[in-house]
């Protein structure tokens, strides 16, 4: 359940904003500019279709991690940017791309990590892993809300990448441990760190 989920919100936010940033081209007067544009919005299109194929692979692929490879698609050239943890995945992700239609190029800057992918920090952390860290934010807190015997509102809720912290303070041992299952309980969320303090 929880692995659709992330596809689902992965696949609307590589689509929609890839989409409007393709179509939001300047529009030109002069003689010939509407046909000159009519070119360059195909083409951006095109390119978004190709890192969007891309990145849903990546997403599929048991052996890669979509949220720490950045893929941008400029004329038909993908240029792949992050982390990976070893060669092979490295020419796993690179041999994707280049075997994507409309490909014509695959410039790859991916780096070995020496296994850093599993503890991110905030400098890598991509934008479609922020949005998805938001979102899951905003449903731990509205699960809190409507939750009988959590005093919602003295509870700060934050993020990063799927481990959900607690901060701020409850009323009893009973109204923290409570929060913990609540929050553990909401879909994407991975880890709960609990630092709640009890009012004295």
């Amino acid at each position: 359940m929880k692995r659709n989920s992330l596809v689902t919100t992965f696949g609307v936010m590589v689509l929609i904003p890839l989409f409007l940033s393709a179509c939001a081209q300047p529009s030109s007067h002069a003689e010939g500019g509407a046909d000159a544009d009519d070119g360059t919005v195909g083409r951006n299109i095109d390119d978004a279709m190709i890192t969007a194929r891309i990145k849903t692979t990546y997403l599929f692929n048991p052996h890669l991690n979509a949220l720490k490879i950045d893929v941008d698609t400029r004329g038909g050239v993908v240029t792949l940017q992050g982390v990976v943890e070893s060669d092979i995945q490295r020419d796993l992700a690179e041999a994707i791309a280049s075997n994507a239609n409309g490909v014509s190029l695959v410039n790859s800057r991916l780096e070995l990590s020496d296994g850093a992918v599993s503890e991110p920090d905030e400098l890598d952390r991509t934008f479609s892993q922020a949005v998805i860290d938001a979102t899951t934010t905003a449903s731990v807190k509205m699960r809190l809300a409507v939750s009988a015997g959590v005093a919602a509102h003295d509870i700060d809720v934050d993020t990063r990448w799927g481990t959900v912290t607690l901060t701020g303070v409850v009323g009893s041992a009973a109204e923290k441990e409570l929060a913990t299952r609540i929050a553990h309980d909401v879909e994407r969320v991975k880890e709960v760190e609990n630092q709640l303090e009890i009012r004295g």
